[in-house]
């Protein structure tokens, strides 16, 4: 069943004032939204997210590009049918915005007497089960100076989804909120628009939820800009958001997509700024910021794999401990990734852990210490090899790369392996700084050690 869209965006420009003191805002503004997205827009402050959102809302009038929101474009759209639209959409603020004379169920009740006429036991009835469905079954009758701020925040939410609406729009719903009480909100927000099946379009600074988000779109000088793009202008910014933003593949995705010279400005610049960004990130974001590591490692060893123009490509790390590799990445059918783990005594990967020599093989089936039952697990046949050392800064082997089966010939050649060479030495810079992170978490809380792969079926 196809997606429909709710927000389609295309070249919006939003200008202030008049001239000669005519400011531009938004500048050729592109957006798409589909029903049951979570959308979080972030930005420094200026950027114009407000002003995005309102427009989008319909509480500002769309004067350059198209603005389609719920089937209805904006666009010199008349106040009857921009009234027709908010009708459609629920708001959440920073502020509550609750009437203080008012209880929390009529507070709610007042969003209804937007809409056609409802009767006012069945008005009651729909706030109740608003109320109820945040969990403030035992507040209806309260009034908000009886309600701490995480229950006024909730009585908005209510307020909002009480009409069912197709899309949500929240500023800074979060901003006035304790971390606790932040988190809650912007979870029930979140399971309550999938329930719905509506969109939720979110603005906020706040990075302690950006996890909730299906995409984040970042905002800055009244520009959309992909993640990709946002590292490329300020590596430390990108990377905060990628601790944040865990949905898996998206950053795969974005990678693959590059053309190769981008892509090596962006190795080139994540690399030579890796090591200052791990004494600037505030680490008390482990685990965050552990997601975000593992998601730059397995995009940019795919993206690698594309360069070099190889079917299949993985990471092996060694386990000196246990004298053993075992598979950071190892790309199977399609993208899926598949757990390996070996002996380092054994195989070519293993001599190249040992060795710390390069391995380039035409034929695999010719050398001695091919392990073929690895293709005999997966159905996989290997015909051509290139595996490359990952050294640490004292030159000892760490991690090992593998290329199989190029596909645009028979095998990789010394071109191939030079840039293999150059491009895995890069990469390296990130992985060991992974690889060091986990080993010292690991010294401290045995329970926290790199993750145990089991051997592939």
């Amino acid at each position: 069943m196809a997606v429909e869209s709710l927000i389609v965006a295309e070249g919006v420009d939003y200008f202030y004032g008049e001239a000669p003191l005519r400011k531009q805002i938004l500048f050729e503004v592109d957006l798409e939204i589909r029903s049951g997205e979570i959308v979080i827009l972030t930005g420094p402050s200026g950027s114009g997210k407000t002003t995005l959102l309102t427009l989008i809302g319909g509480l500002r009038s769309t004067r350059d590009g198209s603005l389609r929101v719920l089937g209805r474009e904006l666009r010199g759209a008349s106040d009857a049918a921009l009234a027709e639209v908010r009708r459609r959409i629920g708001y959440i603020f920073q502020s509550h915005n609750l009437l203080d004379a008012l209880t929390a169920s009529q507070n709610v009740q007042m969003s209804m007497l937007l809409h056609p006429p409802i009767p006012a036991a069945a008005m009651r009835a729909k706030a109740l089960r608003a109320l109820e469905n945040v969990g403030l079954g035992t507040r209806t009758d309260h009034h908000p100076d009886q309600l701490s701020g995480g229950q006024k925040q909730r009585v908005a939410i209510a307020r909002a989804l009480v009409m069912a609406p197709r899309l949500i729009l929240a500023d800074e719903p979060t901003a006035s909120l304790d971390k606790q009480s932040g988190r809650e909100v912007v979870e029930l927000m979140q399971g309550l628009a999938k329930e719905q099946g509506c969109a939720v379009l979110l603005v906020t600074h706040d990075n302690r939820i950006l996890d909730v988000a299906d995409r984040i779109v970042h905002l800055e000088d009244g520009r959309i800009s992909s993640l990709t793009n946002a590292v490329l202008s300020s590596t430390r910014q990108l990377m905060t958001l990628l601790a944040q933003n865990n949905r898996k593949g998206e950053l795969t995705r974005q990678v693959e997509e590059l053309p190769v010279e981008q892509f090596m400005t962006l190795l080139e610049q994540v690399t030579s700024e890796f090591q200052n960004f791990l004494r600037v990130v505030a680490m008390t974001h482990e685990d965050a910021f552990d997601s975000m590591l593992e998601q730059v490692i397995e995009a940019f060893t795919f993206k690698v794999g594309q360069i070099l123009d190889a079917d299949r490509v993985s990471l092996f790390m060694v386990d000196a401990d246990r004298h053993e590799l075992w598979s950071k990445v190892a790309q199977a059918d399609g993208e899926r990734a598949i757990d390996i783990r070996l002996p380092i005594t054994r195989g070519i990967i293993g001599r190249v852990a040992r060795s710390g020599e390069i391995v380039n093989l035409r034929d695999v089936s010719t050398d001695r210490d091919f392990a073929g039952e690895i293709d005999a697990q997966t159905g996989y046949v290997t015909r051509s090899l290139l595996c490359v050392p990952i050294k640490d800064i004292h030159g000892g082997v760490f991690a090992v790369a593998e290329l199989l089966n190029k596909k645009s010939a028979p095998a990789f050649n010394a071109s191939d392996e030079q840039r293999f060479q150059q491009l895995v030495e890069a990469l390296g810079v990130i992985l060991e700084s992974w690889w060091r992170m986990s080993r010292e978490r690991a010294a401290k809380s045995p329970e926290l050690a790199v993750p145990q792969h089991a051997t592939a079926p």
